[in-house]
């Protein structure tokens, strides 16, 4: 994947996981107050355990028609949802998905009880993706499927989970299950990366800054702040729920 230039803008934002709240997106974006010499990189789980997983994608697809500089990465939250709906997925399980929140996902395209019901029996018959797939729009699954699992520029490397700690990113961005799922590196002492590792997916209090690590989920959903961060003047931004 192309390394991207740093000095090609003002501001590079990333933005922490959103999981199906538009309201707190739209007020940080205010506070954001983007220009065209920004490039603004979402860091996935933009669906899940919220209401409005479908609203935050409409949201996301209207943002696009109005910005060029934007950049989003698949979370492991879509990566459920994809493997749910038939695609290649580093978790395929219908199951799972439903677990961690993939039910409110569904509601927030219509899908009914009867249908919710129904997905407990032979999901993975024709039938059961069938009726999955036909609530959600193909707009929709197309932005699901061009989400990339990492985002690299001269001095830092941006991705949903992030990279085991022992090895270095040459060897870290083939690794797809880490990049989307892995936790450990928000807990060691030490980094065998040559560049600074900017992640979401492990809600804390407070956006984490240490040396190469940038942790900018901050629990929309469990502690009900949004963050973002330029990575480049580390100016910090957050919305309440």
């Amino acid at each position: 994947m192309e390394i991207i230039k740093e000095s090609d803008y003002r501001r590079i934002i990333a933005i922490g996981d959103l999981h199906g709240y538009c309201a707190p997106m739209k007020r940080l974006l205010e506070k954001i107050d983007l220009s065209k010499e920004d490039l603004l990189i979402f860091m996935g789980d933009y669906v899940d355990r919220g209401p409005e997983s479908s609203k935050v994608i409409d949201t996301l697809l209207e943002l696009c028609s109005k910005w060029q500089n934007l950049l989003f990465l698949k979370g492991n939250h879509e990566d459920m949802m994809l493997g749910s709906l038939g695609h290649p997925a580093s978790v395929n399980d219908l199951n799972t998905w439903m677990y961690n929140g993939g039910g409110w996902t569904l509601k927030s395209y219509g899908m009914g009880p009867d249908n919710m019901r129904e997905l407990g029996n032979g999901w993975r018959s024709e039938k059961q993706r069938r009726v999955i797939n036909s609530h959600i729009p193909e707009s929709h699954i197309d932005f699901l499927l061009d989400l990339k699992l990492y985002i690299e520029t001269e001095n830092y490397f941006f991705c949903h989970g992030g990279i085991d700690p022992d090895v270095s990113i040459e060897q870290g961005r083939h690794n797809a299950f880490d990049l989307l799922w892995m936790r450990d590196h928000i807990y060691a002492e030490n980094y065998a990366w040559e560049k600074t590792v900017v992640c979401g997916h492990t809600p804390l209090h407070d956006v984490l800054i240490r040396d190469r690590l940038i942790c900018i989920d901050t629990g929309l959903y469990y502690y009900g702040k949004l963050s973002a961060i330029d990575v480049l003047g580390q100016k910090i931004f957050s919305a309440r729920r």
